[in-house]
């Protein structure tokens, strides 16, 4: 059964990710806006919005789900492995985590589904595992740009929102913050946001206003 359960949620992260490249690639690129609705493009269903039930709502009303010290600017990175080994060390560092090689090995599960890599510049690393103490997320960009991540356009990564769930939350929990990242990432206000952003404290308060 439990192998069963992975492979749905391995295709709900597929839908996902399907989901919203389909509504990036439809943008008019000269009017900067998307294309007509379609089913492909469907806004992600309001049960994938933040509720009681979303990984971060158990924290009291007024602590971030990002705090500021989870955003990390001005870092170089040579290609996906060493980024993602860098987040994992730095989760353990943080106390998010408390095996950084668990960690590595679950991002790099993900990576080999194919449900990671984005467009415009933009990667989900995520990862499930009994390493992981505490649903968090984790903000790295590297405005030189990360190369080697499979992504639908081909060009370097430059943010990665890495998603942090514990083995123990269900499947659902891993699907709604995926959701709702992935949502987000569609808008192409938050995506400019996100890459102008001046510093971690307002990186950090963009994705709260919509993760919350």
């Amino acid at each position: 059964m439990a192998q069963h359960d992975d492979r749905i949620e391995t295709g709900e992260h597929r839908g996902i990710i399907s989901r919203m490249v389909s509504a990036l690639r439809r943008r008019d690129p000269e009017a900067g806006r998307e294309a007509g609705p379609s089913a492909e493009a469907a806004p992600v269903p309001a049960s994938a919005a933040p509720s009681a039930e979303h990984p971060g709502a158990s924290a009291a009303a007024d602590a971030p789900f990002v705090p500021v010290e989870q955003v990390l600017m001005g870092v170089e990175l040579a290609d996906r492995d060493e980024a993602l080994a860098f987040i994992s060390a730095r989760a353990v560092g943080l106390g998010l985590a408390d095996d950084a090689a668990e960690l590595d090995a679950a991002f790099h599960r993900r990576e080999a589904e194919g449900t990671t890599g984005m467009m415009d510049g933009f990667a989900i690393p995520h990862a499930k595992s009994r390493a992981i103490r505490r649903a968090s997320v984790l903000v790295v960009r590297a405005d030189a740009g990360i190369a080697g991540w499979d992504t639908m356009d081909e060009l370097p990564v430059t943010v990665a929102i890495a998603l942090l769930i514990p083995d123990s939350e269900d499947g659902a929990a891993h699907l709604r913050l995926l959701s709702r990242v992935a949502e987000s990432l569609m808008d192409d206000s938050f995506r400019a946001a996100v890459t102008s952003a001046a510093s971690p404290e307002d990186i950090a308060r963009i994705l709260n206003d919509r993760l919350r």
